[in-house]
C-alpha cells in the first residue's frame, strides 16, 4: 500500500533539499546533480501529486501551501529515517570489539594469540578487559567474554570450550632444591602457594584451592600449613611459581602452554577434572555484528 501512496524516494529527497534551500541550483550542488535534474524531479513529483509545489515570486522561489505541507512532512519523515539508519550503522559498526577474561586467561592464553587475529584482521580493533570480577566480565560494555560457570547466562549466546582441569605445578628450579612429590599427600611437606579467598568470591566460583584439591584425592588436610604467600590474582601466583617460590595448582587452560614449553612441571600425575566448564559468551544483541562475529568464530576455531 505504501508503494502506491508514496511518490518516488528520489523525488522526495530532491524536493526536501530544494524546499529547505529555496533554490534548485543550491539543491543540485548539495545532491551532486545538475539543476536540470532537480527541475525534472520536482516536475515529476508535482505531476504525481497533481499540484504546484513551488511558486516563483519576484525572481525568488517560495513554497505553495501544498509545498509547505509536504516540506514539513518530508522533514520529519526523512529526518527520522536518517536518524534511525545512523543508529543502526553505529550499532553494527563498532569502533572496537571488547572481550573480557580473567587476568590469568588474558595473560597466559588470550594475549599471545590475539596478535594473530589482529594480523589476519587489521581493520578490527580489539579491547581486552582483564578482570577477576564476574560483574565486570558481563558488563554492557563487553561484547564477548571467556568465562567459567554454566550455560545459563541470560542475554548471551553461549559456546562450550572445555572443562576445567587442575593439577600441581612447579618450576624446574624448585625441583632442583626439593624432592619430587609423587603422591598428593607428599605435597604437605612442600611450600604451597595460594590465591586469596576474595578472588574466588569476586569471580563467583567455588574455590579450587589446596584444601579442595587435596581432599578430592583423600588427603587429610589437618597437617596442611599455610606457606605465608597468598596472591590476589592468578597471574602473580604463577609468576612466583616460575621464579621457584613454591608449588601451586595449575589450571590447564591458563598454564598449558607453560607446561608444554617446559617452564612448568606437573607433579604427582593426579589431575582433577572439576566438572566446571569454560565458555565463550557473546552478547545476544551483538551476535550479528560482523566484527564481533569474526572474533567469536576465530576464538572458537582456536580451541
Amino acid at each position: 500500500m505504501l508503494r502506491k501512496k508514496l511518490p518516488a524516494i528520489n523525488g522526495l529527497v530532491t524536493f526536501e533539499a530544494a524546499a529547505r534551500r529555496l533554490s534548485f541550483t543550491e539543491a543540485a550542488d548539495e545532491l551532486c546533480v545538475t539543476q536540470a535534474a532537480v527541475s525534472r524531479q520536482i516536475k515529476r513529483l508535482e505531476g504525481q501529486l497533481g499540484c504546484q509545489l513551488f511558486l516563483r515570486v519576484r525572481r525568488h522561489l517560495e513554497l505553495s501551501v501544498e509545498g509547505e505541507r509536504l516540506f514539513q512532512a518530508a522533514t520529519m519523515g526523512l529526518g527520522h529515517i536518517a536518524t534511525v539508519c545512523d543508529d543502526i550503522r553505529r550499532s553494527t559498526t563498532l569502533e572496537q570489539v571488547t572481550i573480557a577474561a580473567t587476568h590469568a586467561f588474558s595473560s597466559f592464553w588470550l594475549m599471545p594469540r590475539i596478535r594473530t587475529f589482529q594480523q589476519q584482521n587489521p581493520d578490527i580493533k580489539v579491547h581486552v578487559v582483564a578482570t577477576d570480577n564476574a560483574q565486570e566480565q558481563r558488563s554492557e560494555k563487553v561484547d564477548l567474554a571467556l568465562t567459567c560457570g554454566d550455560s545459563a547466562l541470560q542475554g548471551h549466546e553461549i559456546h562450550y570450550l572445555f572443562g576445567e582441569r587442575a593439577y600441581p605445578v612447579c618450576s624446574p628450579s624448585y625441583l632442583g632444591t626439593h624432592s619430587l612429590p609423587k603422591l598428593p599427600k607428599e605435597l604437605l611437606t612442600h611450600r604451597l602457594l595460594n590465591m586469596d579467598e576474595q578472588v574466588w568470591e569476586n569471580l563467583g566460583w567455588e574455590p579450587i584451592d589446596w584444601p579442595a584439591w587435596l581432599q578430592h584425592f583423600g588427603v587429610d588436610i589437618v597437617d596442611l600449613k599455610p606457606s605465608g604467600l597468598t596472591f590476589n590474582n592468578y597471574y602473580m601466583l604463577i609468576q612466583a611459581v616460575l621464579e621457584g617460590e613454591g608449588i601451586s595448582l595449575g589450571f590447564e587452560h591458563s598454564i598449558g602452554d607453560l607446561v608444554a614449553k617446559g617452564k612448568l612441571i606437573t607433579l604427582t600425575e593426579k589431575y582433577w577434572d572439576t566438572g566446571r566448564g569454560y565458555y565463550l559468551a557473546i552478547k545476544s544483541n551483538k551476535i550479528d555484528n560482523p566484527q564481533v562475529r569474526a572474533l567469536g568464530q576465530w576464538l572458537l576455531a582456536s580451541f
